[in-house]
């Protein structure tokens, strides 16, 4: 609200005398209800902040020293990123108490109100965002008279909520500073940490007879802080959820509290088949696509950076890219490593920012226009009665990763391309158009310029994505193979093996690459014997696979594609779908492959 400080001034002093505020202020918003309550109280406006401080401070109890020793760390490291900005970050519990502070040790005096074990409830220091995100369980940005007392509306300050996975709050972190910044700067990454405290705080309470399921659309995001996750006791019943559980399926915590896991997704395997594939994809009553993993984390190269290519030049050129707006293409067969090097070339960009996935080959072709838009309220049948944000909106100010690229329909690559041209796009169901700035970066393991020709995918798409490139070796052309080869073994506590062993990597095609070898070795593990790997367990290729394997040395995997699915439709009859369920591809791959044949 544009009004000067006198306007101000005599605003507050009519409210505290007389309970009148003007027709433009919203009831609703945060803090106007703390104003209610600090006048409730008898909280004069024109308080002076040293006499707060008069007020002693109290000494925190035992709960309360656990949650400081979990708080602290973070406190810390938010401190750390924005002391430049001369700030205090604290965090408050849900009785308005000082937890953990942290300010610059040579100013003690900008904040010295804001100290460990201060009671900062409104009867005492009025409307403060975190007192506001507590009462409103939102996000907060505060400035200037905003704050009930006069002597505040010099300071600017964000909070964010942190909820403990039982619905309730676990109290507020805050962002302060006196000279008026930009509250919105500190804004993302409170956000951020906020979800890292949560979800952290979910797994350090849960029992070792409880299960953690994490899910989110994006395989990439499993094992950050944006995945959904749900706790379930022995019987089975939901006991937690964090808050991004309760966004992406769009519920309160009240109704999923103690349901089944049934209750909210057409479940079709076991505990043991997500512990096994952790980057399975289940189905929401919804109808939305979630990849899942058992007790968080996701297999896809995980404790085997070394294994990979440094790619260290590449990744800091393709980090150069983004910043100049130039998109990156990651190529190479499957299982070469395309979606660790995103994660390092996100992590070195910054990792502050999302990194929102989406496998264009993984979701059914009539649901991935509406997971990449989103879509309006009444858009189609089942649709959810407040619409969805899609992965392009979410992926505003972060990068967006189109992994499997080539598989992407033809007319979502007419409106994607409308998107990268303009940075502006509709909702599935929507006339309203929507702003959404991000990096982009893409991997296929196909082949593009013959896709094109065989009309598969556009040319005018192709040249806007074809920025920065880079190419991953498939592991039988790689001259560091051997040492992967051991670096896996080792990885997996294999000190010792038979001489056979390597003779046996060394002659296989290894089709599946760096994915294919890990869990070829995780298979292998199992026949150990006498504490020495002897036997390498292959994967059984049909007949005539072994036949060309022995003819061609240089067989690309797009050829052993086409023959195994050309196989397969023979055995089938020609009959598409049964072929995309053995093969548990989509029909639109198959369909692009049965042009290539």
């Amino acid at each position: 609200m544009q009004l000067t400080n006198s306007a101000w001034k005599d605003i507050k002093q009519n409210f505290y005398k007389f309970g009148i505020l003007p027709d433009s202020f919203d009831e609703n918003t945060p803090f106007v209800r703390a104003w209610r309550l600090a006048k409730a109280s008898g909280l004069d406006p024109n308080t002076k902040i040293s006499a707060l401080s008069k007020l002693g401070l109290e000494r925190l109890n035992k709960s309360e020293k656990v949650l400081a020793e979990f708080i602290t760390p973070v406190i810390h490291d938010i401190w750390k990123l924005f002391s430049q900005q001369d700030i205090c970050v604290f965090f408050i519990n849900e009785n308005y108490k000082i937890i953990a502070e942290k300010h610059a040790d040579n100013d003690p005096q900008s904040y010295y109100f804001l100290q460990q074990g201060q009671i900062v409830e409104p009867s005492r220091f009025g409307a403060i965002a975190p007192v506001c995100s507590i009462l409103s369980k939102k996000p907060v940005i505060m400035t200037g008279h905003e704050h009930y007392l006069n002597e505040f509306s010099e300071y600017s300050c964000a909070s964010v909520p942190v909820f403990n996975g039982e619905g309730q709050i676990l109290g507020a972190i805050d962002t302060t500073s006196k000279h008026g910044l930009l509250a919105s700067n500190w804004f993302r990454h409170l956000l951020y940490q906020s979800h890292v405290l949560e979800n952290n705080y979910i797994r350090n309470n849960c029992r070792s007879n409880e299960k953690t399921i994490a899910f989110q659309h994006s395989n990439d995001l499993l094992d950050t802080a944006y995945a959904g996750l749900i706790v379930i006791n022995e019987a089975g019943r939901i006991i937690k959820a964090n808050q991004m559980a309760l966004k992406l399926l769009n519920i309160e915590f009240d109704q999923i509290y103690h349901s089944y896991l049934s209750d909210f997704f057409i479940i079709q395997h076991n505990f043991q088949d997500i512990l096994d594939h952790k980057n399975l994809l289940i189905q929401s009553r919804d109808n939305a696509y979630f990849y899942a993993s058992l007790n968080g984390g996701k297999i896809s190269y995980q404790n085997f950076e070394n294994t990979l290519p440094s790619q260290n030049q590449q990744v800091n050129t393709a980090v150069k890219a983004l910043l100049a707006d130039i998109p990156v293409l990651i190529t190479g067969e499957t299982g070469t490593g395309k979606d660790y090097v995103t994660r390092q070339i996100h992590e070195r960009f910054s990792s502050n920012i999302p990194l929102i996935s989406i496998n264009c080959g993984a979701i059914p072709e009539n649901l991935i226009e509406s997971e990449l838009f989103g879509y309006e309220e009444g858009a189609y049948t089942g649709a959810k009665n407040k619409g969805q944000k899609g992965l392009i909106e979410l992926a505003h100010d972060g990068i967006l990763f189109l992994d499997e690229i080539g598989e992407m329909p033809m007319h979502l690559q007419v409106k994607l391309l409308r998107v990268l041209q303009d940075q502006m796009f509709y909702r599935v169901g929507g006339r309203t158009p929507i702003k959404s700035n991000f990096k982009l970066i893409c991997a296929t393991n196909q082949n593009l310029k013959n896709l094109i020709e065989a009309k598969l995918f556009r040319s005018d798409l192709y040249y806007r994505l074809q920025g920065f490139e880079i190419y991953l070796k498939p592991l039988r052309e790689r001259i560091d193979k051997t040492s992967v080869f051991h670096h896996i073994l080792k990885s997996q506590n294999i000190a010792h093996w038979d001489s056979s062993i390597e003779h046996a990597f060394n002659n296989y095609h290894w089709p599946g690459n760096i994915r294919e070898l890990i869990n070829v070795v995780k298979v292998s593990k199992l026949y150990i014997q006498n504490q020495k790997l002897e036997q390498l367990i292959l994967p059984k290729l049909p007949a005539y696979c072994l036949t060309q394997l022995g003819e061609k040395k240089e067989l690309k995997l797009d050829d052993i594609i086409k023959e195994q699915i050309q196989y397969v439709i023979n055995e089938e009859n020609g009959n598409i779908s049964k072929v995309a369920k053995r093969l548990k591809i989509s029909r639109t791959t198959i369909y692009k492959y049965i042009n290539l044949l």
